[in-house]
């Protein structure tokens, strides 16, 4: 009971933060808003875990993302190729952190505009914090992930890195819709919502980066493999103009998978891959 009261005060003061951050830039804002033409987009990603010990992980995933371009909608074009690193430790069933690298590269806007370059790279540093809450037939997941990002634009006038910092909160769970428990066989649901604040010396009126409303369906094939599937919608401030609304749906189709490398005698049943 005493952890359970500890999630909620913390859940309850993240979105108090949030909110606050959201009034005061709110009142520097013009009158009035608009929202952008939304874009759609495709994600294909892939999650690994390589065990190295029995509480210790090298976390490796990697996005693969198109967006429309021109009368083409989802495909027209390639948008970034995302690696993220990192070394997960388990403190208990319930608590885990990561830390580790990101390199994502940012395609041009405009292909074969002279005006842009092809790639850009964005560098970041991540660190992210996941408390589980377990149910009798689900488990609820609190994600408190932290970024430090250095970012340009493809123009080849723009040179500068600038630095921002993204503060990300997520709350998801794993419902098994077909067996008691998340097991091989399992099609589970996973409700999903993430809030994304930023920060820094380019942000003045725009600390919502993206709100991600995403209902995912999965199904477990083995022991080590699993896959989902999710239409994600998405809006969140422009950075330039905070009263400009972006707005995304992004078809999302995800593998996740997991190695044990350490010596066959040294293996444990408990994998966590059901997590």
């Amino acid at each position: 009971m005493t952890v359970f009261k500890s999630l909620i005060s913390i859940t309850v003061l993240v979105f108090l933060c949030f909110y606050t951050t959201l009034v005061s830039a709110q009142d520097d804002r013009p009158a009035g808003s608009q929202t952008q033409p939304a874009s759609s987009l495709v994600w294909l990603g892939t999650y690994g875990k390589i065990r190295l010990a029995d509480n210790l992980y090298y976390d490796l995933q990697t996005h693969y993302r198109t967006t429309d371009f021109e009368t083409t909608a989802f495909v027209g074009r390639m948008i970034q190729i995302y690696n993220r690193h990192g070394i997960n430790y388990y403190f208990s069933n319930n608590f885990q952190a990561t830390i580790g690298g990101v390199l994502r590269l940012n395609f041009s806007p405009q292909p074969g505009n002279q005006n842009f370059e092809t790639v850009t790279l964005e560098p970041r540093i991540w660190h992210e914090y996941v408390i589980g809450q377990p149910f009798e037939n689900f488990k609820l997941f609190h994600r408190f992930r932290f970024e430090h990002r250095f970012t340009r634009t493809n123009a080849i006038t723009d040179t500068d890195y600038l630095f921002r910092n993204r503060w990300r909160y997520k709350v998801m769970a794993n419902i098994p819709l077909n067996t008691p428990d998340m097991r091989p066989g399992t099609f589970f649901f996973s409700p999903d919502v993430e809030i994304i604040m930023q920060s820094g010396n380019p942000v003045i009126d725009s600390p919502l980066e993206d709100l991600r409303i995403q209902p995912i369906l999965g199904y477990i094939a083995a022991p080590n493999l699993k896959y989902t599937m999710s239409l994600m919608y998405t809006t969140g401030q422009s950075l330039a103009d905070g009263a400009v609304y972006n707005e995304r749906w992004i078809f999302r189709f995800n593998v996740y998978w997991n190695l044990d490398f350490r010596k066959f005698d040294e293996k444990i049943p408990d994998t966590r891959f059901y997590d």
